[in-house]
């Protein structure tokens, strides 16, 4: 590109005359990537009970795939084809008519304990060839959602080369009522804000929730006996512990990258600094040692 560039200011310096020379500055900050247009039927629903559960899956991979700016879903109006088999090719010539350059094709199936069985594949259009293996799920319909979050990963990766992110959960803390008698609830969610749940009840004031590197716990800075302390939590029993019997206020804490330590920040007479406490063992060290407040 700059080579480009610097072409067209060298035509301009010979075809000039000499006084008539100016000065021209060109930024070159990027070029402009058109979202790759895909389609993705309605997934085949197997049976009568699976109906409604693949219209819903079908929308929420829309909605996680248009969320990234990178994909732009053909409507379902202007397909020419209808996916009737899962197991069959796609009419290529149809999909490839309305410039679909992937097509994901998807089937769900309900029995009658309520364990549904989801499969997909993603097709390349224009190479009529499956882009990767078909993949299976077996679950509760409960989970239909999580199941949508991992298809959506699967074909965001298979697209761009990188690791999709939908199949993830968020931890906050959740603020309601007027500001003179303000409710904080420690919470996580989907990624895309679905499935709200409270870890919980708004008794006491929690602040700077973390995932463990695993994701199965939480670490938060909690209130509960009126002076800050750090406690763990388990996001599927929310059964609740102290992080050891540390004296003095601690707050801020968060995970060690293979979750084995926790560092955070202790008050111990007129000092507070900043320590790490081995989960097994209970045992803590000190990394810091000065006059000044750290966190």
């Amino acid at each position: 590109m700059k080579l480009i560039w610097i072409a067209v200011l060298l035509a301009f310096a010979f075809v000039l005359p000499a006084q008539a020379q100016q000065t021209f500055k060109i930024d070159v900050t990027g070029g402009v990537q058109e979202p790759l247009p895909y389609a993705a039927p309605v997934f085949l629903a197997e049976n009568a009970a699976a109906q409604q559960v693949a219209r819903d899956m079908t929308q929420v991979l829309a909605q996680n795939l248009a969320s990234t700016g990178l994909f732009r879903e053909i409507p379902q109006s202007a397909h020419l084809s209808l996916v009737s088999n899962f197991d069959t090719l796609p009419a290529f010539a149809d999909w490839k008519a309305i410039n679909a350059e992937a097509l994901v094709v998807g089937s769900v199936s309900v029995d009658a304990s309520q364990n549904m069985t989801v499969r997909f594949r993603l097709w390349d259009v224009f190479a009529q060839q499956e882009l990767g293996e078909g993949r299976q799920f077996a679950a509760d319909i409960g989970a239909w959602r999580r199941i949508t979050h991992k298809i959506s990963d699967d074909v965001y990766e298979r697209l761009t080369g990188e690791a999709g992110y939908f199949d993830s959960r968020v931890v906050f803390v959740s603020e309601s009522g007027p500001k003179e008698q303000r409710v904080k609830r420690l919470a996580v969610m989907d990624q895309d804000g679905a499935n709200v749940r409270f870890l919980s009840n708004g008794g006491e004031i929690v602040l700077s929730p973390r995932f463990s590197p695993n994701a199965n716990e939480v670490i938060y800075t909690s209130y509960e006996t009126g002076q800050p302390r750090v406690y763990r939590i388990n996001v599927d029993t929310a059964e609740k512990s102290s992080l050891g019997d540390l004296p003095g206020m601690t707050f801020a804490p968060r995970f060690s990258p293979d979750g084995s330590q926790v560092v955070l920040s202790l008050a111990e007479g007129a000092s507070t600094d900043i320590f790490a406490v081995d989960l097994a063992s209970g045992q803590r060290r000190q990394l810091t040692n000065n006059p000044s407040i750290d966190t």
